[in-house]
């Protein structure tokens, strides 16, 4: 499948779903099309899929 982007330089192009993540994360697109919204990469947006890294400091609240 074939998704509309918005590379860095402004110009509009179209990847294959399989190679978007990877111009996600070599920040070459600004923006993409997904289920007829444009949404923008954001800093934020690169960690996704990085969720189960981060530890958590607090108090354990859950039954041993």
């Amino acid at each position: 499948m074939k998704i509309s982007v918005i590379f860095i330089d402004g110009t509009p192009g179209v990847v294959s779903a399989e190679d978007l993540d990877s111009y996600i994360e070599k920040r070459r697109i600004l923006s993409f099309r997904r289920t007829g919204v444009w949404v923008k990469v954001t800093d934020k947006d690169a960690l996704r899929g990085l969720s189960g890294k981060k530890t958590y400091e607090g108090k354990e609240r859950r039954n041993a």
